[in-house]
């Protein structure tokens, strides 16, 4: 795993938890000690450790642990970086969508090294859209979740999502089924009266 995730991991329980927390959590995967470099890659298994001993130390489903973080990811100052790559996509939420699909060269590009999921987006009526996520890391959809959410919240944007998980050939394939609401416009905006004209 590239060490942006891992460093990522450590400044969102440091910020949410307390860095006692984070200590405990390196105790109980084995990792005492351990720091990690933005620019290094470490062994995938290594990230496990550090989520499953997260899990033991807070009593949280690793799921929910997880859609917080990408929650977190995309609202953190100092991980900003990551949210102003999203942001290219588009100035709404429904472009930010239609521009996932080229999220994944885009980062490359950034990041040789970085390991990215791939998106592939089908656009229905009613501003319904069904996200195809295909990530060769299993069990971080649920980081991606609390991302397409916290993106919703930065583009002011009020969406239904739905989370279907599934693992084929050791491969996370999930789906998310992604409703974008239109909100409606307040009638004192079409009552002149209303705003004192």
């Amino acid at each position: 795993m590239h060490g942006t995730i891992n460093c990522g991991l450590q400044v969102y329980v440091c910020e949410i938890f307390g860095p006692d927390i984070w200590e405990e959590t390196c105790s109980v995967a084995g990792l005492s000690g351990v720091g990690f470099e933005t620019m290094l890659n470490y062994d995938d298994a290594l990230t496990e450790r550090l989520v499953n001993a997260l899990t033991r130390v807070l009593g949280r489903e690793r799921a929910d642990l997880l859609e917080d973080f990408g929650t977190f990811v995309v609202s953190e100052e100092r991980l900003e970086p990551v949210r102003k790559l999203l942001r290219l996509g588009g100035e709404s939420y429904v472009e930010f969508l239609q521009s996932l699909e080229e999220v994944h060269d885009r980062a490359k590009i950034a990041l040789p090294d970085l390991d990215v999921p791939r998106f592939e987006l089908e656009s229905h009526s009613d501003g319904r859209f069904t996200l195809h996520y295909r990530f060769e890391k299993q069990g971080f959809g649920a980081v991606f979740l609390g991302l397409l959410r916290g993106m919703a919240d930065d583009y002011g944007a009020l969406i239904l999502i739905d989370h279907v998980a599934e693992t084929l050939n050791e491969w996370d394939r999930d789906r998310f089924e992604i409703s974008v609401m239109q909100l409606p416009v307040p009638d004192a905006v079409h009552d002149p009266t209303a705003i004192g004209l």
